[in-house]
């Protein structure tokens, strides 16, 4: 399971859902990079990110998230 920063999971709970307890985010990386259409379930863990197959990013680097 690929999840999100626990910092991070109390904000992303209170955006509205997008689809059954998934929320779909834009997050931020140091480097200004946003990923947008990144989808967490629960809060917490990131199903999808846009088309790709797997999380094109570390996790652990993210600097901000907002709602989509």
């Amino acid at each position: 399971m690929i999840e999100l920063p626990t910092k991070f999971e109390e904000q992303v709970l209170e955006y509205p859902e997008y689809s059954y307890g998934v929320t779909r985010i834009v997050v931020t990386l140091p480097d200004g990079i946003e990923y947008n259409d990144v989808f967490v379930a629960l809060g917490k863990e990131i199903v999808k990110v846009g088309s790709s197959e797997e999380v094109p990013f570390d996790p652990s680097k993210i600097i901000a998230v907002r709602r989509q």
